[in-house]
């Protein structure tokens, strides 16, 4: 057993490892977008490393804030540093996305799951308007007085590049990086057929391809082809091939873009307003799926409510309620199961009537007949086989079947139960001990023998052993 400070040594070791993690993947990815999208000195295209912060206090439960936004000033500071040089900007601009971070998920984790970002169209909209919107919006300020006070860059093409960059980074990359986190990908892949696999690996590749024709070709603005095959994902995979179509989609276009290919560049010759016709294109990409992602997902989960739903109330049809044994119509139903497995199968019936249960809820009143019901079923539970089926086929009569049964053994079964009823008396309150006793009839089926046939010479030894005078067993003739 782990002491109390190898405990304490143990969690400290996942934080210290949590905020290295935390703050290399963000001075990784916040170096690769500088060096990509931006000239070292104005505001990076897209800005995908706060998605990764953001992901990552979503996941907790209790979010560790203080490793998780230390670990991202640090590394955006690294970032800046290696890519812009040495000077008051990446502290700045640090700060301005750790500011942007917190906002997002404060405002984020007040819905009632905010690991679900996409659950529902109201889910969706909210997503988009905080992390596409208010966000961004708040460190926009800083980061774009921050580009012209420092680097000299224009105020407001800088706000506003800070705003749609920082947008579309957290729009984009926050539902992917929380999946992976949370294990969806992996879930998906364990869960579905290899059909469905397949199906999913076949419209990506088609989305890829489509993609890329419409961005590396430069003679023609086709980007319009690339919605027919996304509107696909969405709906045929749902709300995880939309996150990795909407993606694999800014990769393509934000490198052919930078590069000079595809229709952005007919637009301007500027790359500073190619990559805002850019950002533009990939905001009017997520609202037209990041909704009707939504609406997918919520669609099947509702459907799959509905179906749960619908499988409990067939498991409750065959169930009585009071007791949890099988009812009548559930006795049948697993007869009728058992007999398509195997049809030549020996089954033995036990009938069962519980003595003078009428006087029981005339003295104690019916909550204490259904106790003593709910004790009766217990203790036949208790007696019985893990195969064989108990059944409460009326007010106080039970049926036990037992299938690969003889005649020897369904005999000791139910004198074993009869034995065990006897010696467990129902205690009514802490004065009053009711003793309760069975009455069974016993049959195995003939060659030739249905179910009914047994059942009816089940109920004739019933008859016989309460005539007999009860609290006795009776093998069918």
């Amino acid at each position: 057993m782990d002491t109390p400070d190898a405990e304490a040594a143990q969690a400290a070791k996942e934080v210290s490892l949590l905020w290295l993690g935390a703050a290399l993947a963000y001075a990784v990815v916040a170096a690769s977008t500088i060096h990509l999208t931006s000239n070292g000195r104005d505001i990076a295209s897209i800005w995908p490393p706060n998605a990764i912060l953001v992901a990552l206090l979503l996941a907790d439960a209790r979010p560790r804030w203080r490793t998780i936004l230390s670990a991202g000033f640090v590394g955006n500071i690294a970032a800046n540093l290696v890519m812009r040089g040495a000077s008051i900007g990446p502290m700045l601009y640090g700060a301005a996305n750790m500011a942007e971070v917190a906002i997002a998920v404060l405002l984020l984790r007040r819905q009632p799951d905010q690991t679900m970002l996409l659950d529902s169209p109201a889910a969706a909209m909210r997503f988009i308007c905080v992390a596409g919107l208010i966000a961004p919006g708040v460190s926009g300020l800083l980061g774009g007085s921050t580009a012209y006070l420092v680097y000299d860059e224009p105020l407001s093409s800088s706000t506003l590049a800070w705003v749609a960059a920082d947008g579309l980074g957290l729009l984009i990359f926050t539902p992917l990086f929380r999946a992976m986190i949370q294990g969806d990908f992996v879930a998906y892949v364990h869960r579905g057929s290899w059909r469905a696999r397949g199906e999913a690996l076949g419209l990506l590749a088609l989305l890829g391809t489509v993609a890329s024709w419409a961005f590396f070709n430069s003679s023609r603005p086709l980007l319009f082809a690339i919605f027919p095959p996304l509107m696909l994902v969405t709906f045929r995979v749902g709300s995880l091939g939309t996150m990795l179509g909407v993606t694999l989609i800014g990769v393509i276009g934000g490198l052919a873009t930078m590069h000079g290919f595809g229709p952005i560049t007919l637009l301007a010759p500027d790359p500073v307003r190619q990559a805002l016709y850019f950002q533009l294109f990939l905001a009017a990409t997520l609202l037209t799926s990041l909704p009707a992602a939504a609406e997918v997902t919520s669609r099947d989960r509702r459907t799959e409510m509905l179906s749960r739903r619908n499988r409990e109330m067939a498991i409750a049809a065959l169930r009585d309620p009071l007791t949890g044994a099988l009812n009548r119509a559930g006795l049948e139903a697993e007869v009728g199961r058992l007999l398509q497995m195997a049809s030549t199968m020996t089954i033995s019936i036990v009938a069962i009537d519980f003595d003078h249960f009428k006087v029981i809820n005339d003295r104690w009143g019916h909550k204490a007949g259904d106790l003593a019901l709910q004790h009766v079923t217990a203790l036949l539970l208790s007696h019985v086989r893990s195969q064989d089926l108990v059944a409460r086929v009326g007010g106080d009569e039970f049926v036990v079947l037992l299938p690969n049964s003889d005649l020897d053994l369904a005999t000791s079964i139910a004198n074993r139960i009869r034995a065990g009823v006897n010696g467990s008396p129902l205690s009514i309150d802490q004065t009053q001990i009711v003793l309760i006793s069975l009455s069974l009839g016993v049959a195995t089926s003939r060659p030739g023998e249905g179910y009914e046939d047994v059942m009816l010479r089940a109920d004739r030894a019933l008859y016989a052993a309460k005539e007999a005078g009860r609290n006795r067993l009776s093998l069918a003739s």
